[in-house]
Parts: structure tokens; sequence; C-alpha cells
């Protein structure tokens, strides 16, 4: 197999640079609807709905999300989801999500929300949470073009009874835009296998498998989903830790969704030097960029390219190849992944760009 180098750092991009990984079109697949929920709007949310937030204004909840390890990430992201009290919040948040895509020319997002959440906490039951989120995603369409699909997103954290029931709801959804079955949270002690009746039920009906995995475990939890043929898998990226894990998802031609920023956030990797991104993609591995929580880590696509081309040495070609990569793991049907394909590639060669061939 090819060998896993070492990692290199590159100047900063400079003002032409800048402009072009700007102008780039890019698809996104994963990022989270509420940790995508903009300080403002989640500062007027709670306040709507009669939340104590003290005296908090929206600079001081931007500062809230400063973390201390990736318990309190996922801490601070429940907080989040119980200022989410009705439908019409979700709506809202998720048109905002297609506006701010929009801005940095994202054709397609794939977003993962957790419905199990919203149901338990605010007690929205499920179709009323998709038909908000159908109509966000529509509305936001008819505005900028930006298409959606979602991930229904069980989190670790509940008993494998209710993944059963998010997996029943995941499978209800195919019509209204849901494309995967998520298994999101906490990883230590809740590996894919608990929940696997679930995942296994959902998939015999069509519905495949999107889970996160190592992240806060290590290469054992990318190896505990293999076992269930995920088509992507979100993070992974302790999988460089074990080269036989590195060559199995090369082989296997499983897509690592990566999110660079995050990974620095909450602590899964000490520095940005240090991200494993450009030794995975020199080993052949396909991987696409990603924000996972971009109000939350104070980020957003642009930054995750301008991470790979300043600490990694990406060239625009790279990235492009990134971004046709994600267009061909979109959980679409063949002729709109095609039409989604043939916009991207028509726009890159309108910028002068040729996607770099992908590692042997």
């Amino acid at each position: 197999m090819p060998r896993i180098g070492p990692v290199t750092t590159a100047v900063p991009a400079g003002p032409d640079l800048a402009d072009l990984l700007a102008r780039l079109p890019k698809v996104e697949l994963h990022v989270h609807l509420e940790g995508s929920v903009r300080p403002g709007t989640l500062l007027r949310v709670a306040r709507r709905h009669g939340l104590d937030l003290g005296r908090l204004d929206e600079a001081a909840v931007t500062e809230l999300f400063r973390f201390r390890d990736f318990r309190h990430f996922t801490d601070l992201y429940e907080q989040c989801c119980a200022a989410l009290r009705d439908p019409a919040d979700l709506q809202l948040i998720t048109e905002e999500l297609g506006d701010e895509a929009h801005r940095q020319n994202v054709r397609h997002l794939e977003v993962t929300f957790s419905p199990g959440t919203h149901w338990r906490g605010a007690g929205i039951p499920f179709d009323e949470q998709l038909d908000a989120v159908a109509r966000g995603a529509e509305r936001a369409r008819r505005r900028t073009g930006v298409t959606m699909r979602f991930i229904v997103d069980h989190v670790r954290g509940g008993p494998p009874e209710e993944c059963q029931r998010v997996a029943e709801w995941a499978v209800a959804g195919a019509d209204r835009g849901v494309v995967a079955l998520g298994l999101g949270g906490f990883e230590p002690g809740r590996p894919a296998s608990l929940f696997g009746e679930a995942v296994g039920w959902a998939a015999a009906r069509g519905t495949p498998l999107v889970p996160h995995a190592g992240e806060a475990v290590g290469p054992e939890g990318v190896w505990d989903c293999l076992s269930f043929h995920p088509p992507r898998i979100g993070h992974g990226v302790r999988a460089v830790e074990d080269p036989g894990l590195v060559a199995a998802l090369r082989e296997r031609g499983v897509v690592l969704d990566v999110c660079p920023v995050s990974n620095l956030r909450t602590g899964v990797v000490s520095e940005p030097g240090a991200h494993p991104l450009r030794r995975l993609w020199d080993a052949g591995v396909r991987l696409t960029l990603n924000t996972d929580d971009p109000s939350m880590f104070h980020t957003d696509l642009l930054a995750e390219h301008r991470f790979a081309v300043e600490w990694h040495g990406f060239t625009v070609a790279e990235l492009a190849a990134m971004t046709l990569i994600g267009v061909d793991a979109a959980l679409l049907p063949p002729t709109e992944r095609q039409a989604l394909r043939e916009r991207v590639t028509t726009e890159l060669a309108g910028l002068g760009v040729t996607a770099a061939r992908l590692p042997a």
C-alpha cells in the first residue's frame, strides 16, 4: 500500500488564490442542522420560547462555544437543541443554512439532523419535523438553487430501541428527502454494532447507514462500522492509526467526510499540522471537506478549503477532485447526481480548473 507520509505545511494563500477558493463550486455532505444555527437566531428563538439566557447577547452566545473537550461540545450541542421548540424553528434554521451555503458557492448539502432529540425534548412529532425541514429546504432551493437532502441521526447516548424508532423515521422519510440513517453522538462505549438490529432493518429497506466514527474512538470504531457497508463515514480520521484500515477504506471505496476544524476544536487533533488530511489523501482514501457544526466551531466551508491549502499544501486541482468525490458520493438518484456533476464540472471549467487525478 502507499506509505502514509509526513504532513506538509504550505504558505498562506495569497489574494488571487483566496478569490479562486471562494469562487469554487462546492458540495458538503457532513453538516449538522442544529450545529449550523446562527448565534443571533439561537438567541431570538430562545427568547421567543421564554428560555432563560440571562443577559447574554449575540457575542456572549458565540463565546459560549469555546470548547474544553469533546464531552463539553456534546453538552453544548444538547443545550442548543433544547432551544428549538417547534417546527418553525427547524424551518428557519434550514433556510438560513441554505442561504449561507449559497454565499459560499455550495451547490448541494446533505444535512444531518437529530429528530429523537426534538421528539424527546419538545415533543415535536417526526412528521412535523421533516415537513418543516423539507419546507425550509425547498424555500432555500427556490431562492438560491442550493439542493438539500437529509440524514436522520440517532444520537448514540439513546437506547437501541430508540435507534429502531429513528430507523423507521428514516425509511418513512424517503419521499421527503431523507437519504440515510445517521449515527452520531459520543462514541466511547457506544459502537455501531450496539445498534446493529436497527441499522440492518433500515438497510434491508434501502436506507443506508452513514455513521460518525474514528473521532473520539480509534480505528476500532471505524472497523466496527465497516461491517454495515456504509457508503461514507463521518470523520474517520483516526483510521490513519491503522495501515490495514487505511488499505481497507481505499480498496472498498468508502468515503470519509472529514471536518478538519471540528477535529481541532474538539481536541481529536492537537494542532493544525497534525491533522491526517494529507496523509489519508496521499494513501488513496477518498475524502470530502466539511464543516460539521459550523456555528459552534466558528468555521465555514471556505475556511475548511483554506485550511487544506495553507496547512497541508492542497492544490486547487486537488480540492476540485475532492468536490467531485462529494458529487459522486452524494446519495442522489443517478439523474440528479449526473446533473450536479455536469453543473460542477462546467463551473470548474469556467474557472480554468481541471480536477487532479486521485492518488493510486
